[in-house]
């Protein structure tokens, strides 16, 4: 039996993740992945594929991950763990463009007819993916089978909506600690509930999330310059010359909130950095009225009202 290959850590864009973070797998001696050292695959889509050297060496590879929510893909998991955690700088960036993020049939929760989501499954298996192990943690379980599989069964076997009668002035969405470390990952809270089919929350309502956000508004770049660009609520993002850089795509979601609804910040350890680019934050966390709802993993589950006309 020839030796197991490496294990490949899937950064994407974001920062390399610290010893810490890594101890769980160390025994293992991760190579953290290099947007910057890859190879080219396939034209998918006309985005060109680029995916990590030592991934593209293999003669296949596993991708491992999480089934849950997200805001483009419609669930993580799958041939994303290769396609966008293993891919190159350009390939992540020509993916997560403004207009491929906002265009027809890309939502979250959905896979069928999602432009974004077959784009990174052809991408995957242009680069060698052929099966995905996955947790799902609305359900506690493991797949494990072909990309494609996992994911569609992933999402059937959880439940991403809740539903309420009526809509609420605000919403208060607790974030998971392991997503909290800095805005750009807990603002996914909020842009996944106001880009949700039905969110129940009243037009020009309040979104708050709880989160500490240690590493204030994150490490990408693109995110950071987009946001530093312009005020709140960030309409030249939407209109004008599309922002770039790692993480761009995030901010344009930001404003896309702002065009419906108040984003503020609560429990933040350090809320200068999300002030100083006209963000509401605060260390403390308020009291709201018991005419608000509050989400307990945003991640998992979203409010949504039963009837859309209201």
């Amino acid at each position: 039996m020839s030796a197991p290959g490496p294990v490949v850590v899937g950064l994407g864009l974001h920062r390399p993740m610290q010893p810490k973070e890594l101890e769980g797998i160390a025994h293992h001696k991760p190579i953290q992945h290099d947007p910057d050292d890859v190879v080219p695959t396939a034209v998918v889509d006309g985005i060109q594929g680029l995916v990590a050297r030592r991934v593209a060496e293999a003669p296949f590879s596993i991708a491992v991950g999480v089934v849950e929510l997200h805001q483009y893909a419609g669930v993580s998991g799958g041939h994303k763990a290769v396609s966008v955690g293993c891919g190159g700088r350009s390939t992540i960036a020509q993916l997560h463009s403004r207009s491929r993020v906002l265009q027809s049939g890309v939502g979250i929760g959905i896979i069928d007819g999602n432009p974004f989501r077959a784009a990174v499954e052809a991408l995957g298996r242009a680069a060698g993916c052929r099966l995905a192990l996955v947790w799902v943690p609305a359900t506690g379980e493991w797949l494990f089978g072909t990309p494609e599989a996992v994911v569609r069964e992933g999402l059937s076997r959880i439940q991403p909506w809740s539903f309420v009668s009526n809509r609420a002035p605000g919403v208060v969405l607790k974030v998971p600690q392991s997503k909290a470390c800095s805005l750009y990952q807990a603002s996914r809270a909020a842009t996944y509930l106001s880009e949700s089919p039905s969110p129940a929350i009243e037009e020009g309502g309040t979104i708050v999330i709880e989160a500490s956000c240690p590493e204030g508004l994150g490490a990408e770049a693109g995110f950071i310059h987009a946001l530093r660009g312009c005020a709140p609520p960030w309409r030249a993002l939407l209109s004008g010359p599309e922002p770039t850089g790692a993480g761009a795509q995030r901010a344009v979601m930001l404003a896309r909130l702002a065009e419906r609804f108040h984003l503020q910040v609560e429990g933040c350890a350090n809320p200068e950095p999300l002030l100083e680019v006209g963000i509401i934050a605060r260390r403390e966390v308020e009291s709201r009225p018991p005419t608000w709802l509050v989400v307990d993993d945003p991640f998992q589950r979203l409010p949504q009202c039963v009837d859309p006309l209201q």
